[in-house]
C-alpha cells in the first residue's frame, strides 16, 4: 500500500478514493489520528494516481470525473450509520443533538394533544418586547411547537435528515450553532411580520437547507451538501406557500431561515475551504 494524501474529513478521502476507483485504481481510506489517508493498492500506478490527485485538488468540479460527487453536491459516500428513513437503524443513526430535538418536539406535541395548552403558551413568542426581555428563551422556543400531525411529521423528517448531515460530517456543536442562529432569525422575522401566534421547526429546516446548500458550493472539496433536486423542491414549496398559503404558513420564518442559513453556510464554507483545503 502506498499513501497518497491525507484529508481532514473522511468524506473528502472517500470521495477521492472513489475517483481513483473510477479510473481503475484500487484504493482504501484509513484513519490516521484526526486525519484520513488514501492508500493506493497498486504502487505501480502511483504516477497516474498523483496526476488524478493534482487534478482533484485543483478543480473538484473537473468534468473528467465520471461520477462527480462535488458537482451534484451530495455526500460522496454516506457513512454506514446513515441508515435509510423508516429502517430499524434510522433513529440510532442520528447524532445526540438531532435525536434530542426530535424527542423534545414530539414530547411537547404529545403533551399539547393531551390538553396541556399552558405549555404551548409558555413556549410561544411573547406578545411584546418587554416579555421577551423578561423571558429571553422564548426567542427560540416557538420552533418546538407544532399544531397538527402533518406539521410535525413534515418538520421532523426534514430535521432528522438535514440535521444528521451537519452533525455527522461537522459536529454536534456546529448543529447547535446553526440551529440557534437560523431559529432566532426565523422567529424574529415571523414575529415582526405577523405577531406572536406561530410555531414550528420549519424555519430551522430551511436554515439547514440553506446552510448545506451554500456550504457545498463554497467548499466543494468537503464532499457533502445537498442534491439539486432537494433544493429545487424546497424552494418551490416556499414559493407556493407565499402565493397560495400565506394565511396559514409561517412564510417569513421559512424565507429568513433560508437566507440566514445561506449566509452562515457561505461564511463557514469559505473559511473552512481556506483553512483546510487551500
Amino acid at each position: 500500500m502506498t499513501e497518497l494524501v491525507r484529508f481532514p474529513r473522511s468524506a473528502s478521502a472517500r470521495a477521492f478514493a472513489r475517483v481513483l476507483d473510477e479510473h481503475g485504481l484500487r484504493a482504501r481510506v484509513e484513519p490516521r489520528g484526526e486525519e484520513y489517508a488514501v492508500e493506493l493498492s497498486t504502487p505501480e500506478h502511483e504516477d497516474q494516481a498523483r496526476i488524478l490527485l493534482e487534478r482533484f485538488l485543483a478543480n473538484p468540479d473537473d468534468p473528467g470525473f465520471r461520477h462527480n460527487h462535488w458537482q451534484i453536491s451530495e455526500p460522496a459516500a454516506p457513512s454506514p450509520d446513515q441508515a435509510p428513513i423508516f429502517s430499524g437503524n434510522w433513529l440510532a443513526s442520528m447524532g445526540l443533538v438531532t435525536r434530542a430535538v426530535l424527542f423534545l418536539c414530539v414530547g411537547i406535541f404529545l403533551l399539547g394533544t393531551l390538553g396541556q395548552t399552558g405549555l404551548y403558551e409558555a413556549l410561544m413568542f411573547p406578545g411584546d418586547w418587554r416579555g421577551l426581555m423578561e423571558q429571553p428563551w422564548r426567542l427560540l422556543t416557538p420552533m418546538l411547537l407544532h399544531f397538527n400531525l402533518l406539521h410535525i411529521i413534515f418538520n421532523m423528517l426534514w430535521w432528522s435528515e438535514l440535521g444528521r448531515i451537519v452533525e455527522d460530517f461537522q459536529s454536534s456543536p456546529q448543529l447547535v450553532w446553526v440551529t440557534l442562529f437560523t431559529g432566532i432569525t426565523a422567529n424574529l422575522a415571523q414575529y415582526i411580520a405577523t405577531g406572536p401566534r406561530f410555531g414550528g421547526m420549519s424555519g430551522v429546516v430551511y436554515g439547514l437547507l440553506g446552510y448545506l446548500w451554500i456550504y457545498g458550493k463554497a467548499n466543494p472539496a468537503a464532499g457533502y451538501g445537498l442534491r439539486r433536486e432537494i433544493v429545487i423542491l424546497m424552494v418551490g414549496w416556499l414559493i407556493l406557500c407565499f402565493v397560495a398559503l400565506d394565511a396559514i404558513v409561517a412564510n417569513q420564518a421559512h424565507l429568513f431561515g433560508l437566507l440566514s442559513g445561506c449566509l452562515l453556510g457561505g461564511v463557514t464554507g469559505l473559511w473552512r475551504r481556506w483553512r483546510y483545503y487551500s
